[in-house]
């Protein structure tokens, strides 16, 4: 049962990637046709920290809705996983309990038999857990896309793209590259982009207080 669980892992975090690079190629694709429109802010530098906080409103609800969709869609098998892990390391336990001598008993081919079952279970439970990790990254890669998509974006908000004249291709390759490196941002979680305000912020003081 716990070979199937592995291999069916295996093959979601197969699919998982093949998706994650669908759904760029899509974007991307959609986005070339298209041409969405940027949002313009006139000042940037003054803006920063509007838009930084902006970002980290928006990535807080796009990890909210990665753990709805993972809990519905990888909850179950994480369970089953759990439910095993208990089971293996409480027949451990109880093989120790029930020797006298558990030095003895550490050295008994039934309890390297026990352990090396645990190991295992173990090493499945992290697979899978990493199988869980690389999806959440690919899902919000293609929320964070979306976003940018209908008009939230960082490059296009810092550069003008009418007073940089960039016409056909070049504009819609910028485009291309700005709702990617948007995506990526807001893919990476409130943490990093939280960081970057830190950053901000405490440049700002220091150019303040050169200022003053």
């Amino acid at each position: 049962m716990m070979s199937s669980e592995k291999k069916e892992a295996k093959r979601e975090t197969k699919y998982s990637r093949l998706w994650g690079v669908l759904v760029v190629l899509v974007i991307s694709f959609v986005a070339w046709k298209v041409q969405p429109i940027s949002l313009k802010i006139e000042d940037p530098v003054e803006k920063a920290a509007s838009l930084l906080g902006t970002l980290i409103f928006l990535s807080l609800f796009v990890e909210r809705a990665i753990e709805v969709f993972l809990s519905a869609w990888r909850s179950a098998g994480a369970d089953e996983l759990d439910r095993e892990i208990a089971i293996r390391m409480l027949a451990v336990e109880k093989y120790l309990q029930s020797q006298p001598d558990k030095l003895a008993a550490e050295e008994s081919s039934q309890y390297k038999s026990l352990s090396t079952s645990l190991e295992e279970i173990e090493k499945e439970r992290a697979e899978y857990r990493a199988g869980s990790r690389f999806i959440s990254q690919w899902l919000g890669l293609g929320m964070g896309m979306m976003i940018a998509f209908i008009g939230i974006r960082i490059i296009g908000t810092i550069v003008n793209v009418e007073q940089a004249n960039l016409e056909g291709y070049q504009a819609a390759l910028f485009l291309i590259i700005d709702i990617i490196f948007t995506g990526a941002v807001l893919a990476g979680g409130s943490d990093s982009i939280n960081k970057i305000m830190k950053v901000y912020n405490s440049v700002m003081a220091k150019t303040v207080k050169q200022a003053s």
